[in-house]
């Protein structure tokens, strides 16, 4: 969880400055077991498998009763862990306020640009070059921003080959003040006294004295990145395939770490009206920080299975059921619903909280609105979208 908070640092030889640093900087984390996805698919078996799956008539009964349960749980209020306190926490809060406003419901959705970070399988499907951007301001001092451009590969007769996507996330917390252990002990006669490394520095000099506040040396900045590239082609008639290969980095005060990843993503068409998504997300990332130990935070693996369907021309329903490495499942509904060409409400459930949101369309361009009603406090999203 991020937020305003102090760190306080002591002094000492070099490599117990580092181990200092590095216990007072970070909060560990139990080592997590190692998860491995092993994946073979056939696409003509995954055709024959899903439809299997989803023919039949009681296919919208299906997806009706899924959409109502998980918008039953948003009045419920029902408590679930939060990934808040997990190395990358950031990258699990989504992107774009189109697919915020429902809930996250957006693996088998995934039709604009921003399916580069939901599901990359879904960006096969764009019928024309996109760009999106977003930012927002969020409590606690957390600032949220992404942008992205999605470009189709054509041959030489105008036929799709795939399609590239370049995106960049950055998440932030500033104004973090610094504060340090005292060096020495101001005592009430006058006379000072070695510091127990116990007491914080409340004077510049870093020394310490009763009843007096503690001293801000400065003040810094948590910054938090992600930048990858994306590939997404047709597979078969029916179904798509995607990957992102991503580079991390965070900067804390003096210390760094960084890593590397990998997303994949996948997308079938049932139906006209109907498609299901699966994504497997934050593959092989472990931030390893640039301290005298070496230490390592390692970012969970997100695995997403959902389902999407046009009730008619106008209502789209969604759902998903998210699985992050070492938690609960949790449950994402939402809907979407244009009222005329250029405008649109949604309505969605975040694994209970209330999901709002709104769009408006402007010749090439679109423009995005959520609300969610969050654990540290409501949450506006605005972005926009451009096609080319």
């Amino acid at each position: 969880m991020h937020g305003r908070h102090g760190i306080v640092r002591g002094q000492a030889n070099d490599n117990d400055n580092d181990n200092d640093n590095e216990e007072k900087y970070f909060v560990f984390k139990k080592n997590s077991k190692k998860f491995i996805h092993k994946i073979n698919f056939s696409a003509e078996r995954i055709d024959n498998q899903f439809y299997r799956l989803v023919r039949g008539n009681n296919m919208k009964k299906v997806l009706k009763t899924l959409f109502l349960v998980a918008l039953s749980l948003g009045t419920m209020g029902t408590a679930f862990a939060e990934s808040a306190g997990q190395a990358g926490a950031y990258l699990k809060m989504g992107v774009g306020a189109r697919a915020l406003g429902m809930g996250s419901a957006f693996t088998a959705l995934a039709d604009d640009s921003t399916a580069s970070f939901w599901n990359p399988a879904g960006l096969a499907r764009l019928q024309k070059n996109e760009a999106s951007f977003m930012h927002a301001d969020l409590t606690m001092d957390r600032e949220y921003n992404f942008f992205n451009y999605a470009h189709i590969l054509k041959d030489k007769d105008g036929k799709s080959k795939g399609v590239v996507a370049l995106s960049h996330m950055s998440f932030g917390v500033d104004g973090i003040p610094e504060t340090r252990l005292a060096t020495l002990v101001r005592n009430a006669d006058g006379t000072t006294s070695p510091a127990n490394n116990n007491e914080p520095a409340t004077r510049p000099d870093q020394s310490y004295k009763e009843g007096e506040n503690v001293y801000i040396f400065g003040y810094f900045k948590d910054s938090e990145k992600n930048t990858f590239g994306s590939y997404a082609r047709r597979l078969s008639d029916k179904f798509y395939g995607g990957v992102n290969v991503k580079y991390l980095k965070q900067e804390l005060f003096t210390n760094s770490a960084s890593t590397w990843g990998l997303d994949f993503g996948f997308m079938y068409e049932s139906s006209e009206k109907t498609t299901i998504g699966l994504t497997f997300r934050d593959l092989g990332e472990n931030m390893d920080w640039d301290t005298a130990s070496g230490h390592s935070d390692k970012i969970p693996t997100t695995t997403t299975i959902g389902i999407a369907h046009k009730a008619n021309e106008k209502l789209t329903l969604a759902a998903d059921i998210n699985k992050v490495q070492d938690m609960d499942a949790k449950l994402f509904a939402g809907a979407e619903w244009w009222l005329q060409d250029y405008a649109a409400l949604r309505l969605g459930s975040h694994d209970g909280d209330l999901t709002l949101g709104a769009s408006f369309k402007l010749d090439t361009w679109r423009f995005d609105y959520s609300f969610a009603d969050e654990t540290l406090g409501d949450a506006h999203r605005i972005s926009a979208s451009k096609q080319f």
